[in-house]
């Protein structure tokens, strides 16, 4: 599964995503959850909190454009 960016809060977080091969919505809640559980369509993410206690999702570092977050 491939995400791309549909919203961004005014600090430039991202909060919505859609997954294009399905062009379904999710938000940044619920993909930081399905990474917490391990779901495999999530496995190219990772959820990492900032030290200020935000928390956001990027792509694992592999070397790999085709699965970044666009």
């Amino acid at each position: 599964m491939n995400l791309k960016v549909s919203k961004k809060s005014s600090t430039g977080l991202n909060t919505v995503f859609v997954n294009t091969e399905s062009g379904r919505k999710i938000t940044l809640n619920h993909a930081i959850n399905q990474i917490n559980k391990g779901t495999p369509n999530y496995s190219n993410y990772q959820a990492v909190t900032k030290s200020n206690g935000t928390t956001y999702i990027r792509s694992i570092a592999d070397g790999s454009k085709k699965n970044n977050i666009e």
